[in-house]
């Protein structure tokens, strides 16, 4: 069975399992992408920028992060936040 989002990220947190948070950025770099470049018009390169930045808040934040009823949410709604 894979493992869920939130799985990764408490592996991540708890273990310190740096494949775990890898796997999920994998997983989930597609969706920040397109909802960044939906939010800046089509700006490639800020798109970029914003998707690093958000996977970069995700690390920082991973502990209370890994409490959210729904990782995906938060990725999504995120990224608007750091436009």
């Amino acid at each position: 069975m894979r493992p869920t989002d939130s799985d990764l990220l408490r592996l991540f947190v708890e273990q310190g399992r740096q494949e775990s948070f890898t796997e999920l950025v994998s997983r989930r770099i597609d969706l920040v992408y397109a909802a960044a470049l939906r939010q800046v018009g089509g700006d490639a390169h800020r798109a970029q920028d914003i998707t690093q930045q958000v996977f970069i808040d995700l690390a920082r934040k991973a502990a209370s992060v890994s409490r959210h009823s729904s990782v995906l949410g938060w990725l999504y709604t995120s990224t608007p936040e750091t436009v």
